[in-house]
């Protein structure tokens, strides 16, 4: 919405429909009763990067504020790993079922802390790129990186998952063979 209406009308225009499409958005999920703190994280999250956009006087502030997950999550990976508790092993783990223990299991410790890796390196790429986009005021291009990311966000999420299931699997496998 901000990028087609900035594109006609301009950004007072584009903070103003981007702001208003959050709130239908919210209004029409609240009567649905469906994913209610979805639609309002969505729209707080909108009305945000409008009143950044809106601050800066720029288009591109509309941005400022998605750069900060990315930067986040960089942020939290490097720290998990710097504290031995990488971050894909205590959120993951939790979703394939894997053992509580599985810090103390060196295969999978080693797993999670390369994912880590990868999702520490994804993001910080993600956020360079942004910040390069950022700086040549390149807006369009800002839209379809933040598209594109949610999108590979969201494949890395699964194949994350399948993997980690998978070495769950394998690992119980082979403890069952050294039991035997």
């Amino acid at each position: 919405m901000f990028l087609a209406a900035n594109g006609i009308s301009g950004l007072r225009t584009a903070a103003i429909a981007t702001t208003a499409t959050a709130v239908l958005v919210l209004v029409w999920r609240l009567q649905a009763r469906r994913q209610v703190r979805h639609a309002v994280v969505g729209a707080l999250l909108a009305t945000a990067c409008a009143a950044a956009a809106a601050w800066t006087g720029q288009a591109r502030g509309f941005f400022l504020v998605p750069m900060l997950m990315p930067a986040a999550t960089t942020a939290a990976c490097l720290l998990s790993l710097a504290a031995d508790r990488p971050l894909a092993g205590l959120v993951t783990n939790k979703i394939v079922g894997g053992p509580p223990g599985w810090r103390s299991h060196r295969a999978l410790h080693r797993f999670y802390a390369v994912s880590t890796v990868v999702i520490a390196l994804l993001s910080f790429l993600s956020l360079a790129a942004q910040v390069a986009l950022y700086h040549w005021s390149d807006v369009a291009m800002l839209g379809l990186l933040h598209i594109l990311m949610g999108a590979s966000w969201t494949a890395i999420t699964a194949l994350s998952t399948l993997l980690a299931r998978r070495k769950i699997i394998r690992e119980r496998a082979t403890a069952e063979a050294d039991n035997r």
